[in-house]
């Protein structure tokens, strides 16, 4: 029905339509029950969902993948990623954790609840949680103590069944962890060609009725794109944000609110030393530089000057500045390292710390305590904010009352000759790639302009910047080109796909001749074709080989003595390549070290809690009578 309103709009008997509606959604409440968010949703067992608690988590899975891919989050792609019943899913698993800890015997007690709350950084203060804060943050956002505190509850029910159920999983032998660790760490060399369709380019001649001929199949790919030519009114944010008047009475009262937002965590300023090892170096060069590393130890806690040594000795960046990494927040170094740092005292001097990146020796210049950012730091962006905040119920209230008149009126030109403020403005024809600098640029947006139909009216649209109705005047819709008209580009494409075949075509035939038994150098250099050793490959190596695509190394590694070339030439953008293995390097289990160990360990626990909380679940819906709102 919208649609068709939004197609009639140009129609003088809309206005008797809209009432007719009107009415109905007002004698007859329809809409006023879905905002109320208490039908149920979901139903597991016996405890309902309420499409309120639906829609919230919903809400918040999309802010996540935003936040994710930023303004690239098309319907499409969330669509693709199923969201709802991504939502759905997670509703579900947390009502059954929560019913199996009611039939486990968990029970969560009022002082946990409490203790969570207390420890919650939006509450506190400098002298920790404040009672005045929560309550007034819970006002702030519609919630009672007693609703918060049992939906804290819940979450910690939840909590408490996982951790059941994953003390079944405690347990990692060390052939796990040492196969583990060899699969990981195990490396692969092979032999490398390339075969690209710069190659062939010297070979091909272009047929002018062949290049006609596969242009007339490729010519859709030459289309110009889709233009628009746009009639619309504008209402952004900025115009009523000019109007606002915010005093110090609500910039006192939001700092209030928002105080843990303006925390300034404790920092350590941390000077180091750093001896470089690499992770699959030989067991000599780390027990070298591991002895280099407790002497240089050894004459900073005599009382030689740190930043001379560091200067000296260190084998980072940092030694030019005499160690000095600056000042940081927990959390911002590697996990090592950062323990390390933050269990220190000023003036101390650490054991040496081994991390991935060598072994480290690191003195605390100072700590520099936690503290919270006074009013006068913030109140300028706490006005923006506040401004806002009230600016864009404002300017949807005045876009909204135009959008009414111009359907009353019956067509936006009727609306703008009979109120004129504000002004309709019209553009030219244009693309996607190059729209007004007037309008919007953000890609959903242009997704909605791009989806109107000739004489069609929008609905109201917001954007980032404020909100749009837009009358598609007229479409020109994309057309293929003649060949002369895009020539030049169209004889290298055609070029290139020739090359590509050719490129194909010998790598299929190569790879034929070297799995029939030819040999592979010969083979390759009767074809002027460079074979290429390259280096260990390993799985998620952080440095790639140069010889071979970060893409290719996976294939690689499958490769062995007795099938020593994969099925079919592997490809990487035009690029074909041909590979041959040649050895397989197993790391022995005793260079495995004690930190390295500690983080297999981990990883496979994880791996047996997660199956087993997997199983748990699956297992429990089985059992349980779920249903689902046909609303959903």
């Amino acid at each position: 029905m919208l649609q068709i309103l939004r197609n009639k709009a140009q129609s003088i008997v809309i206005q008797a339509m809209v009432l007719i509606i009107a009415l109905v959604f007002i004698f007859w409440g329809v809409g006023t029950k879905m905002m109320t968010g208490r039908d149920t949703a979901i139903t597991i067992n016996n405890e309902e969902i309420t499409f309120q608690e639906f829609q919230r988590k919903y809400e918040q899975a999309i802010a996540g993948y935003k936040q994710q891919f930023g303004d690239a989050v098309s319907d499409e792609l969330l669509k693709a990623l199923n969201v709802k019943q991504q939502v759905i899913n997670q509703l579900t698993q947390t009502a059954l954790l929560r019913q199996g800890a009611n039939g486990m015997g968990i029970m969560v007690a009022p002082v946990e609840i409490q203790t969570a709350i207390q420890k919650m950084p939006q509450f506190q203060q400098a002298d920790g949680f404040n009672l005045n804060n929560y309550k007034a943050i819970l006002a702030a956002n519609r919630l009672t103590p007693h609703k918060f505190e049992a939906s804290i509850g819940q979450d910690l029910l939840g909590e408490k069944s996982i951790t059941f159920i994953n003390n079944f999983a405690t347990i990692v032998s060390n052939a796990e962890i040492k196969e583990l660790y060899q699969r990981d760490q195990e490396t692969v060399t092979v032999n490398v060609v390339k075969i690209s369709p710069d190659l062939f380019n010297d070979k091909i001649t272009v047929d002018p009725q062949a290049l006609a001929t596969w242009f007339e199949a490729e010519k859709n790919a030459y289309k110009s794109e889709q233009k628009i030519k746009l009639k619309y009114l504008a209402f952004p944010y900025q115009a009523q944000i000019d109007k606002v008047t915010i005093n110090d009475e609500q910039v006192l009262a939001q700092y209030e609110k928002d105080k843990g937002a303006y925390q300034i965590p404790e920092k350590r300023h941390a000077r180091h030393i750093l001896l470089k090892t690499e992770e699959n170096g030989s067991t000599e060069k780390q027990t070298a530089q591991l002895k280099k590393a407790e002497e240089i130890m050894s004459k900073a806690r005599a009382g030689e000057d740190f930043a001379t040594l560091a200067a000296t000795y260190s084998e980072d960046s940092s030694k030019t500045k005499g160690g000095d990494l600056g000042a940081f927040a927990r959390g911002s170094m590697i996990k090592e390292f950062d323990d390390a740092v933050f269990a220190m005292q000023p003036g101390n001097i650490s054991d040496i710390i081994k991390t991935r990146f060598g072994y480290h020796i690191i003195k605390l210049d100072k700590i520099i305590p936690a503290t919270t950012q006074p009013i006068e730091e913030v109140r300028a962006a706490i006005a923006t904010k506040l401004k806002n905040e009230q600016a864009k119920p404002a300017t949807f209230q005045v876009a909204n009352e135009a959008y009414e008149a111009i359907i009353a009126a019956g067509s936006l030109q009727a609306y703008a000759e009979k109120n004129g403020t504000p002004a309709v403005i019209a553009t030219d024809f244009f693309g996607r790639s190059a729209p007004p600098a007037t309008l919007d640029h953000n890609p959903k947006f242009m997704d909605g302009v791009f989806a109107l139909k000739q004489g069609e009216l929008s609905s109201l649209t917001e954007t980032p910047s404020g909100y749009f109705i837009l009358f598609a005047e007229a479409i020109q819709e994309p057309v293929p080109p003649k060949l002369d008209e895009v020539k030049e580009q169209a004889t290298k494409d055609y070029k290139l796909s020739l090359a590509r075949a050719m490129a194909k075509e010998k790598a299929v035939a190569l790879l034929g001749k070297v799995t029939g038994g030819e040999d592979f150098e010969t083979t390759m250099s009767e074809e002027k074709l460079q074979s290429q050793k390259s280096g260990p490959l390993r799985k998620n190596n952080p440095t790639p080989d140069p010889t071979l695509p970060a893409s290719l190394v996976d294939q690689a590694l499958r490769l062995n003595a007795k099938s020593p070339f994969p099925k079919e030439a592997l490809a990487e953008g035009d690029t074909l390549y041909i590979l041959q293995f040649r050895e397989r390097k197993t790391p022995e289990t005793a260079s495995l070290e004690t930190g390295a160990k500690k983080e297999y360990t981990a990883t496979l626990l994880k791996q047996k809690q997660d199956q087993l909380l997997s199983s748990w679940l699956r297992h429990q819906e089985k059992s349980t009578k779920i249903a689902t709102s046909k609303n959903l």
